[in-house]
């Protein structure tokens, strides 16, 4: 059986003033730079393999049954937290500029958790970031874009873009972003599963 590549993304509540702005300033670059609009989310763990949907879904619905073992009321009250601070650079194609997000203790546990239940503890040291833009670009022209990105966003970007996600959503991520495909969410709250 051929497996599929999903994604975990922690994403603002659709509606929120961070979800509107974040969405606001990824779409304003993507279309100044020509490069690909995504949703705005931080990463909490990939790849999950999966040969179906359904699998992908019962593979993180177990996942954040585990999680709840480990950490309880902590993220069945209020969620996953994850703050942004300051516009950053990296250089790869999907860390390219972004929003530095250091890592709490919650998210911490929660990777650390995903990495054992899928058994990935080798992978190279998680990084929580918010994306702003996808893309391969020189040093200068990165610095510009940063640049420009800090004069976009709000004076107190920890205050208005940090976030608390309640759910995760489970995110087909093969080929190109405009291919990737929004499968649905897990209740980090109830364990619910909602497809999309």
């Amino acid at each position: 059986m051929s497996h599929t590549k999903y994604s975990l993304w922690l994403c603002p509540p659709g509606g929120s003033d961070a979800y509107s702005k974040l969405d606001s300033v990824i779409r304003r670059f993507a279309g100044s730079l020509k490069t690909p609009i995504f949703p705005p989310h931080a990463t909490l763990f990939s790849p999950v393999r999966a040969g179906s949907d359904r699998d992908a879904m019962a593979q993180v619905s177990e996942y954040v049954k585990r999680m709840d073992d480990k950490l309880g009321d902590s993220i069945r009250a209020n969620g996953i937290p994850v703050c942004v601070c300051d516009v950053a650079t990296g250089n790869t194609f999907y860390q390219c500029v972004f929003l530095d997000a250091p890592s709490s203790h919650i998210l911490e546990a929660a990777n650390r958790i995903a990495r054992e239940h899928w058994s990935a503890a080798d992978m190279p040291a998680y990084y929580p970031h918010v994306s702003i833009v996808y893309g391969e670009f020189d040093k200068n022209r990165l610095d510009e874009i940063a640049s420009q990105v800090r004069d976009d966003l709000p004076v107190n970007i920890q205050h208005e873009l940090s976030f608390t996600a309640s759910e995760i959503r489970v995110v087909e991520t093969v080929g190109p972003c405009d291919q990737w495909r929004d499968i649905g969410s897990v209740s980090l709250t109830s364990g619910e599963i909602v497809y999309k």
